[in-house]
């Protein structure tokens, strides 16, 4: 049981850490020029504007999505409903797209923190093991901060699903993700010492596994070979099958298999979601990039891996295959191996804690001295995260000549209007205008390759390819200061182009048809 007062010190710890992952955006936004525009990200913004982008089309009132960063027409599929549904939040409530977007990510943080502190709970029953465990998870990262220092970048710095803490600097899904993997889990097993099955509970499982197959489908790999796994475990041990184990396993196939296979069907039927899903490779890094990822947190959870295996607890049992489970599906024939890194932290800062408790013999010895090196990386991040909006990197911010030519495009041109616009550019119009572009992300554009390099050939040496392409038929271009970059100074429009906006440096045309 959780007692009142460990709520308390457990909601005061992860409002706090959701807010140290939020100041350094307030910081960013108070502290933009008049001249600029914050676009609301500081890490990773090439995927930042494509949830934006998602989150349009909920707020133009779809349910189907389509990927707008590719010129190829295609039919809308029912994908990417996260999001979806966070845009039509966003029509509903009249909330800025943005701020939507920090709102889900600072709720799904504090509640990702509180499903931690649940679950840490659930194996450990002194308290400052507990609190231990909640924190060394919660803040837990590697040696990344180091290895930059000597010219390499590691896990820790770059694959936030790996982390909590980073997890909630960077996106919505990712936190919200984790505490439903941690659920799936904690839902899935028998509480040990109780015999009746909770029907409670397995609706409970159900509900929570359809929200993971909605929001991260393919972690329901991770938990499927998990659960299995502790089946197999609990049958030896028993002798006898673990039917209230199998019969969570089942409801978990159930409520999360058609999401899975759903967006196995969009990506192998639909054309050009089967030329996104080949083109979204995320492979994994070499082991030793994970063992430095990880640092003291893996250190101790591999002498807290020695010790469950003397224990030889059923708790242990389950972390320990978590652990194995994770690195096997991380190196998986799988074009996903890196996302697979998702809740990872969680059983790894459980051994870390059996681990901590076993070799310390004085539980208040450089307890937070423990917790602040392995908190390093992420103190790091947000330190450099906060200098790349500090020294106005140009893309974190727009010009307010451009934010406002994007504002007339999603007044004035159609949802499904085709622009041509430099790669910089082409990132922001999904998301703050709602147009398709030819080229805006490497990997939601089909033949994101070509696509570049004829949108570069267009401007820098007015290769007429995008214009005379029949199955592009692009009805704007747009030419702000980064198109300018891109052209050579006698850049002229050709006499047929009407410009049908002007401001400032950026101007658009409206191509003939």
């Amino acid at each position: 049981m959780i007692s009142r007062q460990e709520w308390r010190w457990a909601a005061v710890r992860a409002a706090l850490l959701v807010l140290t992952a939020t100041l350094p955006y307030v910081i960013a936004y108070l502290t933009t020029p008049p001249d600029l525009y914050y676009t609301g990200f500081l890490s990773n913004p090439e995927d930042g504007n494509t949830y934006l982008a998602k989150m349009r089309q909920g707020l133009h009132g779809l349910w189907r999505s389509r990927l707008s960063y590719t010129a190829e027409p295609h039919n809308a599929e029912l994908i990417f409903t996260y999001y979806i549904l966070l845009g039509h939040l966003a029509r509903w409530t009249g909330l800025p797209l943005i701020l939507a977007f920090h709102l889900a990510r600072i709720l799904n943080g504090f509640l990702l923190l509180m499903v931690l502190y649940y679950a840490v709970s659930c194996f450990f029953s002194d308290r400052l093991q507990r609190r231990f465990a909640f924190t060394i998870a919660a803040v837990g990262s590697g040696l990344g901060w180091l290895a930059t220092l000597a010219g390499r970048l590691t896990a820790d710095m770059w694959v936030p699903e790996g982390y909590i803490l980073y997890s909630i600097f960077v996106n919505p899904h990712f936190p919200l993700g984790i505490a439903l993997m941690v659920l799936s889990v904690l839902w899935s097993i028998t509480p040990w010492g109780v015999r009746r099955p909770d029907w409670r509970r397995l609706v409970g499982l159900a509900v929570t596994a359809a929200a993971l197959g909605i929001v991260q489908p393919f972690c329901l790999l991770t938990i499927g070979l998990l659960l299995s796994g502790y089946a197999l475990v609990l049958w030896v041990q028993k002798r006898q099958p673990p039917w209230r184990e199998l019969a969570s396993i089942a409801v978990v196939g159930v409520a999360g298999s058609p999401f899975v296979l759903n967006v196995y069907v969009v990506s192998t039927r639909n054309p050009v979601f089967s030329i996104w899903a080949a083109q979204n490779q995320t492979p994994s890094p070499p082991p030793w990039d994970y063992a430095i990822s990880y640092g003291l947190v893996l250190v101790l959870a591999i002498v807290g891996f020695w010790a469950a295996i003397r224990r030889r607890r059923n708790s242990d049992w389950l972390m320990i295959l978590w652990v194995m489970c994770s690195a096997a599906l991380l190196y998986a024939p799988f074009s996903l191996q890196r996302r697979l890194l998702m809740g990872l932290i969680v059983p790894l800062g459980m051994l870390a804690t059996t681990g901590w408790y076993t070799i310390s013999y004085r539980r208040h010895f450089h307890v937070r001295l423990v917790w602040a090196l392995a908190s390093l990386t992420h103190l790091f991040l947000l330190v450099i995260a906060l200098m790349g909006a500090l020294t106005r990197h140009e893309s974190l911010f727009m010009t307010r000549d451009e934010h406002a030519a994007l504002a007339w495009l999603g007044e004035h041109a159609a949802p499904d209007a085709l622009v041509i616009a430099s790669p910089q550019t082409g990132l922001y119009i999904p998301a703050w205008a709602g147009q398709r572009v030819v080229y805006g992300h490497r990997f939601e554009t089909a033949n994101a390759d070509l696509r570049r390099q004829q949108l570069l050939a267009f401007f820098q040496r007015g290769d007429p390819a995008l214009l005379s392409d029949p199955s592009l038929q692009p009805n704007y271009v747009f030419f702000g200061p980064r198109e300018q970059a891109l052209a050579p100074g006698d850049w002229r429009p050709e006499p047929t182009w009407r410009p049908v906006y002007h401001q400032g440096r950026v101007t658009i045309y409206a191509l003939p048809q």
